[in-house]
């Protein structure tokens, strides 16, 4: 190569490894607005993307989602001057008109709270799979209050200031008496199950169904009866001056002056009739859709204007794979979509009924999704359809899944590990040995089988999950958030203890976090090409290149937490982080070696080279590694020796990372090869 062509050369390196940074790319976009509240001259909106918030009866609206560690966020009421906001995993609160948000305690933590409400200055909040709990103390802490209620979605609170009621999906209507002491169903009259919205209005309770028309009470739920108007699909009430207004998924908004006897549509301007909220701040009315586009009307609902559509939502990506050319990317509250340009554009695949997506794993053509509450959907075409495979499941909350030996296990919120022999098409639990439930994480090597648990910590089975035991010895925190494999080891991260390893199948642990801040929450593990990746709980990425040994952050341009998930597609490296949407790097320039780890200092000549690289190391080199630019292990070596001699006259010209394991740690050097 000549002179000229080599500094060119090394030029464009030094460029491409400035640029080797995190950078903000097109994300899913979301958007649903799911709740309104109004405070004084505020009004909020709770959405997928976080909160939105104004204080010019929506002239204009901005994010304000400092310090919320989900911006799935779902329902909001207040108490005096705060505000309380529930999201997929925590109640959070503000008393600076969302300026700052912080968690309402520690007791709802990882909980996915749908509905909040307060009566009486005392708050509840309704969840999946942990029914209602209630703080009387603006939510420092909760206690759970479930006797009589057995539904496992709670999907609306509502209140007359005496009652309780609590709508649920697929159990109906429950009503407290005495503040949630005690629950009963509340379902003369009722012919659907699944209750979208209540509202108490001019001594009339009114109660809408997912998946018909509204009923009503006329005494506080005893009896219910169907209204003589049919409104389809009603997301959410609100009243103004008297008059009770009502959205509906697919005709837009009513309006009813006479105590809910009949009701007439007002849409005139409402170019989007998919209402999936509706709310009022004393003199404006609000509806939100779910592109993000919020409307309102200033003249009780007789015509309406775009009040918000230019806000830029994200939404929050917490699952990533690779099917062939394609990225498909779950998230948190805005569904699943599809990418075959590198995450330049983005397609949404409205085949799975629920926006929330838990997990998405492929196998070739094979891609599984998990859900909070419709159960697993399988696509067996990369991606291009889903169908329902949920025979056999009890628990239709599926968090994670994994393979081994021909079988597919889905690890669930609620019931523990199922297991399918017909690639998902029927399902057994397997559950013998495990005591606790709650399956956050899965993993196999393709003999043992790994549950990773919200509070037992992890349970191993070499018999395909006919029987587990648990293995947590050394493990110092039982909530386990997540499980990789690399090589002979197996890495768990915790809520609280950052990452243990373990080398011998979980018979023994040790702590694995040498590098990172005391008590650091791992939301994710991700290894790609001898580098380990790991996702923290405060937006940080750490990377580790000698098997967890060390830990270097690699956060540059980072901005968001938490991580909520990492993943490589075509040589580059994705996150999906809260609040901030998708990121993405070229791999060069990722692993902890690049990033300035050298902890043993070995003599590489020449550099450039031909055909042979020499190596000399004052420690024993137990193996090398040669990585490309796009992040791919090009050749391995085992060695037990000082000194090497490396042929590379079969290497393509370029750039290479060279990566040599000793014995008193890892040393690297970046090579250039030439013709």
């Amino acid at each position: 190569m000549k002179k000229s062509h080599l500094i060119s050369f090394v030029c464009c390196l030094i460029i491409n490894i400035v640029s080797a940074q995190w950078q903000p790319v097109n994300s899913p976009s979301g958007g649903y607005v799911r709740y309104f509240i109004s405070d004084n001259d505020y009004i909020y909106a709770a959405t997928s993307g976080g909160v939105l918030v104004s204080d010019n009866h929506g002239t204009t609206w901005s994010f304000r989602n400092n310090g919320l560690k989900s911006c799935d966020t779902k329902s909001l009421t207040k108490i005096g001057g705060t505000i309380f906001l529930s999201t997929d995993e925590n109640v959070f609160r503000t008393n600076n008109q969302g300026l700052d948000w912080e968690a309402a305690g520690t007791g709802l933590r990882g909980k996915y709270v749908k509905t909040i409400i307060q009566c009486n200055n005392t708050l509840f909040a309704g969840t999946y799979l942990e029914g209602i709990y209630r703080s009387t103390d603006n939510g420092n802490t909760w206690s759970a209050v479930n006797n009589g209620l057995p539904a496992k979605y709670i999907y609306w609170l509502g209140t007359d200031g005496v009652n309780l009621y609590a709508g649920t999906f697929l159990n109906g209507i429950y009503r407290s008496a005495d503040m949630g002491d005690t629950w009963a169903p509340a379902n003369i009259g009722l012919t659907q199950s699944s209750i979208g919205a209540i509202i108490h209005f001019d001594g009339k309770l009114f109660a809408s169904s997912i998946y018909a028309g509204v009923f009503v009470s006329t005494d506080s739920a005893a009896n219910w009866s169907p209204l003589a108007t049919n409104l389809h699909m009603i997301k959410g009430f609100t009243q103004m001056d008297g008059v009770l207004y009502a959205g509906s998924f697919g005709n837009g908004v009513y309006k009813s002056t006479d105590s809910g006897e009949t009701w007439t549509a007002v849409n005139t301007g409402l170019n989007e009739k998919d209402i999936w909220a509706i709310g009022n701040d004393g003199s404006v009315l609000y509806v939100g859709v779910s592109n993000g586009h919020i409307y309102k009307s200033s003249n009780e609902g007789a015509s309406w204007n775009l009040s918000n559509g230019s806000t830029i939502f994200k939404a929050n990506v917490g699952d990533m794979v690779s099917c062939g050319s394609k990225l498909i990317a779950g998230t948190h509250g805005a569904g699943i979509y599809i990418s075959t340009d590198n995450g330049a554009t983005w397609n949404k695949n409205s085949a799975i009924g629920t926006v929330e997506i838990r997990s998405v794993v492929a196998d070739g053509a094979l891609v599984l999704v998990g859900t909070d509450m419709l159960g697993a959907f399988k696509s067996t075409n990369s991606g291009n359809s889903f169908s329902e495979i949920n025979t056999g499941l009890t628990s239709k909350w599926i968090q994670c899944f994994a393979f081994c030996n021909g079988h597919i296990f889905a690890g669930s919120g609620e019931e523990g590990v199922f297991r399918s022999t017909n690639n998902g098409n029927n399902w057994s639990p397997v559950n013998t040995g495990l005591d606790c439930m709650r399956i956050n994480a899965l993993a196999s090597d393709g003999t043992y089988i790994f549950a990773g648990t919200a509070s037992s910590g992890i349970y191993r089975s070499d018999n395909l999950g006919t029987s587990w035991n648990q293995v947590n010895n050394g493990v110092t925190d039982n909530r386990i958030t997540t499980f990789q494999y690399w090589d002979e080891y197996l890495f768990a991260g915790t809520g609280s203890e950052g990452v243990f390893k373990s080398s011998d199948n979980g018979n023994s642990w040790i702590s694995a976090s040498n590098g990172m801040p005391a008590q650091t929450e791992i939301r994710t593990l991700y290894l790609y090409n001898d580098t380990l990746m790991a996702g923290t709980d405060l937006g940080e990425i750490y990377v580790s290149s000698d098997y967890g040994e060390t830990w270097l952050p690699a956060n540059e341009g980072l901005d968001g937490s938490p991580i909520l998930s990492i993943h490589s597609h075509n040589g580059n490296l994705y996150t999906g982080i809260n609040g901030t949407g998708l990121w993405k790097r070229p791999y060069l320039g990722i692993s902890s070696v690049e990033i300035g780890s050298s902890l043993s200092n070995c003599a590489v000549f020449p550099n450039p080279a031909t055909n042979s690289i020499y190596i000399n190391s004052p420690t024993t080199i137990s193996r090398l590694h040669i990585v490309n630019s796009t992040g791919q292990t090009v050749k391995k070596l085992t060695v037990n020796n000082n000194h090497l001699a490396l042929n590379v006259e079969n290497l393509t010209p370029g750039v290479y990372i060279l990566q040599i394991y000793t014995k008193s740690g890892l040393c690297t050097e970046r090579i250039i090869i030439l013709n």
